[in-house]
């Protein structure tokens, strides 16, 4: 009778925690799969290493993973089933995602970005770059890395909030741009009024791919552009105030018909995050594997010797 009861229940708690880790598994994939959903003319990968990856057509990324591309190229990637980003020709950007918390950094060049559905309470989506932190839950527009010390944002539907890195923080609204201009002092931010007429290819390529989201963006623009009471945007603006920042080639080793990798201690700036998400996953793996050598003991008490094979 004993040994009856030790089988039933070293399997029960068997059956439980894979039942569990299964769950967890699709859960996690449902909720955040990261994938390359396009890649058009020259596109690189790498892993967390810094090792180049070989990519095919919706393949899985993960975090730590860079992408880079040329000249004349594009690549499309899906963060999950509601948030994309398109990195523009000449740009790098790697991905980050810690379980529901996704970060895109920006690191040269530009993006556009869309999420249809506002996040969950538990969803956090910025995208970063090297002036700034741009919080994102349910918005679409364009992110440009103008130089080490400035940025240009582009909202086109729903509401965000940029956060320089210095700290200060503006709101940006549909139809709007935003200069984030760094200098010994702070930040500086430059609010511009800007027409789908002013849009930088990228941006109008993807709004015109989305036929809904176009529409949504020019009923917002009009909104905005009769109550923005700013300044016009226009190339010259945007020219005028990067003019004494860093040329953006500044310590770059990129050339124009090669993708810009960063250096290895700039690829470790978000090694703790990584290193957080490692001792989590470790902690969970240790605690199954404590449970499962219990059963294994309590099969081999059973039946005078049993050799799980996990």
């Amino acid at each position: 009778m004993k040994k009856s009861v030790a089988i039933f229940m070293a399997l029960t708690l068997i059956l439980s925690l894979s039942f569990f880790a299964a769950a967890e598994t699709v859960e996690s994939a449902d909720a955040s799969t990261m994938r390359l959903a396009r890649a058009e003319g020259g596109v690189f990968l790498k892993d967390e290493s810094g090792t180049e990856l070989s990519y095919r057509e919706n393949m899985r990324l993960y975090s730590g993973n860079t992408v880079a591309t040329e000249a004349d190229s594009r690549a499309g990637i899906s963060l999950d089933k509601t948030k994309i980003v398109t990195l523009d020709e000449q740009s790098f950007a790697s991905l980050h995602q810690n379980g529901k918390k996704l970060r895109v950094k920006l690191e040269n060049g530009a993006m556009y970005f869309s999420v249809s559905k506002p996040l969950a309470s538990d969803e956090q989506f910025d995208i970063e770059t090297s002036t700034m932190v741009l919080g994102i839950r349910g918005t679409s527009g364009y992110v440009e890395a103008l130089s080490p010390t400035s940025s240009l944002v582009i909202l086109t539907s729903g509401h965000a909030v940029i956060t320089a890195v210095s700290g200060e923080e503006q709101e940006i609204n549909p139809g709007q741009c935003v200069v984030i201009r760094l200098t010994s002092s702070g930040a500086e931010f430059i609010v511009c009024a800007v027409s789908p007429s002013g849009f930088p290819a990228l941006l109008t390529e993807e709004l015109a791919a989305d036929p809904a989201m176009a529409q949504e963006d020019t009923s917002q623009n009009k909104k905005t552009a009769a109550s923005a009471g700013s300044q016009s945007f226009n190339t010259q603006s945007v020219q005028n105030a990067v003019e004494d920042a860093p040329s953006a080639d500044a310590g770059q080793t990129s050339s124009p018909n090669s993708p810009y990798y960063p250096d290895d201690e700039d690829q470790q700036s978000s090694a703790s995050g990584r290193e957080i998400a490692y001792a989590a996953q470790q902690a969970y793996e240790a605690a199954v594997d404590e449970a499962l050598s219990a059963a294994q003991s309590a099969l081999s008490e059973a039946f005078g010797g049993f050799d799980f094979i996990r």
